[in-house]
């Protein structure tokens, strides 16, 4: 289960029987690790989910993550290098300094894994799971299941899609009169906002701690009539995402 409210986490944890794993995919990082440490608590493995994207000045968000001693849903390729990059280094330098512990990864469908060749060089670069690219219908990722191993693949039944992720700050712009983060008050950290179109849907957006957001499709995908063919061959990691959501 993936949640991005404390909210959606307290809801969670009283879940019988618990959930195999909860993944925390927060705006503020400073909400992260004692997050952390209660669902650790309550004997239920934990994992962080990272930003989508990792800018050059944005380095330490890295080191943060790896800090929480958790699992680590990693979103962009620029990540999945760097931490590696860090593993090596810390196998090389020994006993020099304390090493570091090495976290378990499972690769976001950001990565793209849409075929057995990407699957396979992604999974190589350190990940024990990855999510398909969204752009596979359910039959083909009971197929990409068949070629590179079931129980490697880490499928998403309960979403609202992700269909625009974008520098600007909706929040800044509409909830504001500064310019940025140093002068916006942060009104993403207090409010919601939804983008309603012409069919008088709402969409969610979502910021994340580098001030990029996300706008979700409103409605839903539930992937609930795929689930006994993608049991049948073999697929057993299945993942709910929740984005606005209220705990009932």
């Amino acid at each position: 289960v993936l949640v991005r409210t404390p909210e959606q986490l307290e809801v969670t944890l009283s879940f019988s029987p618990p959930p195999a794993s909860i993944t925390l995919d927060y705006l503020e990082l400073y909400g992260l690790k004692p997050s952390v440490e209660r669902v650790k608590a309550h004997g239920i493995p934990v994992r962080v989910a990272s930003p989508r994207i990792l800018k050059p000045t944005e380095q330490n968000l890295q080191k943060f993550l790896v800090s929480l001693d958790c699992e680590i849903l990693v979103r962009s390729g620029g990540l999945l290098e760097g931490l590696q990059q860090d593993f090596e280094q810390d196998a090389m330098q020994g006993e020099s300094k304390p090493a570091l512990s090495k976290p378990a990864l499972t690769g976001d469908f950001s990565l793209n894994a849409a075929n057995m060749l990407t699957t396979t060089a992604l999974l190589e670069l350190g990940l024990q799971r990855i999510t398909p690219t969204h752009d596979l219908n359910a039959q083909q990722v009971t197929e990409l299941a068949g070629l590179v191993g079931s129980e490697l693949l880490e499928v998403i039944v309960y979403q609202h899609l992700p269909v625009f992720h974008t520098e600007h700050c909706v929040f800044c712009r509409f909830l504001s009169t500064g310019t940025d983060y140093t002068n916006c008050g942060h009104p993403c950290e207090s409010h919601q906002i939804v983008l309603r179109d012409e069919r008088g849907v709402t969409h969610p957006v979502l910021a994340d701690v580098g001030c990029r957001n996300t706008v979700f499709e409103g409605r839903p995908q539930v992937a609930g009539s795929h689930l006994s063919a993608w049991q049948a061959a073999g697929i057993e990691h299945f993942r709910l995402e929740f984005v606005h959501e209220t705990p009932q």
